[in-house]
């Protein structure tokens, strides 16, 4: 019998010895797995901490440039304002003018504007009710030859300025008209002056 326990003490120990190999091998093969998984785990975590720092990246340069954006709006808009206030402001100092300055921007604009012929102008009934006493003569003085302008006795719909009449055609020479038609240009000059 001693043999036979010997036998299965032999076999005892071979198997013993065979299953601490198995779960030797087993262990490091769950250890390489472990680590394997652990490493990815951590590039996963890498990466998605990279991707979320440039979405978060992204996110704030797009809310920058929108902030910027909004203040180069607001700035703008402040901007037009003030010009705009500018442009109303000018045109009241103009309606308020004394009369000696109002007759002659009056004058200058007769020149500018009349053309060949015989024109009529008409002038707001509170224009006609102040017009200084040689005003006939100094309209037609420096015009072209053959060009004449008489004012007309009935009263235009307008606050200052005058329209000038010749046969179907009206030159609006309405201090508004003028201002309206030059806004872009006076726009550009005064924010050249106000903003340089």
């Amino acid at each position: 019998m001693a043999g036979l326990e010997k036998i299965i003490e032999r076999i005892a120990q071979d198997s013993a010895a065979k299953c601490d190999g198995i779960i030797f091998d087993a262990q490091n093969e769950a250890n390489k797995i472990k680590d394997a998984a652990t490493q990815k785990a951590e590039d996963d975590k890498a990466a998605v901490i990279e991707a979320a720092n440039k979405e978060a990246k992204a996110l704030v340069d797009m809310a920058e440039s929108g902030a910027e954006l909004d203040g180069k709006k607001e700035l703008l808009a402040t901007r037009v304002e003030v010009i705009n206030k500018a442009i109303d402001v000018a045109f009241q100092k103009l309606g308020a003018m004394p009369d000696d300055e109002y007759f002659a921007a009056l004058y200058a604009l007769v020149k500018k504007y009349s053309q060949d012929g015989e024109g009529t102008m008409l002038l707001s009934k509170k224009d006609l009710g102040r017009l200084p006493k040689d005003f006939d003569k100094k309209i037609n003085e420096g015009l072209a030859k053959g060009a004449k302008i008489s004012v007309s006795k009935d009263p235009a719909n307008i606050s200052d300025g005058f329209i000038l009449v010749y046969g179907d055609i009206e030159i609006n020479c309405t201090f508004e008209a003028l201002i309206e038609d030059s806004r872009d240009a006076i726009k550009d000059e005064l924010y050249s002056i106000i903003f340089a």
